[in-house]
């Protein structure tokens, strides 16, 4: 049997904890109070929101989209409104842009651009396209 040794002060260190808050719970766990959800990732969080303007369609009036991305050496997660409950996105392997991955739901960056639909789209056209917001 083999015993694990506790982690050296310097290891703990190096490993935070990366609390999501009561955003990402209600997601996972469905409706009820929001708890904070605490993963135990190594490094440093850096979060940035970054705001699109987004459009349904070339004819739809365009609606802002707030987006929240979480980065972490050999993470990345995106946060973003579906139906009007905040959703937990991962990244995944894009062969362009960053790629961000929600049950059916897809968020594709590339430059200034976002694409969000949904795997099961039946025609392109079914695509929000957002751009980034100036100033």
């Amino acid at each position: 049997m083999r015993h694990r040794r506790s982690p050296t002060y310097a290891q703990q260190m190096r490993r935070r904890s990366f609390a999501l808050g009561g955003l990402i719970v209600p997601l996972l766990l469905g409706a009820g109070p929001a708890h904070p959800l605490d993963l135990d990732l190594p490094g440093e969080a850096e979060r940035t929101i970054v705001t699109y303007e987004c459009r349904d369609s070339a004819e739809a009036e365009p609606r802002p989209l707030a987006v929240e991305y979480i980065n972490l050496p050999g993470n990345n997660f995106a946060v973003l409104p579906i139906d009007g409950r905040p959703t937990l996105f991962v990244s995944v392997i894009s062969g362009s842009g960053a790629k961000y991955v929600a049950r059916e739901k897809v968020w594709w960056t590339k430059g200034r651009r976002g694409d969000l639909f949904d795997v099961n789209r039946q025609d392109a056209s079914e695509t929000t396209v957002c751009r980034l917001k100036r100033g």
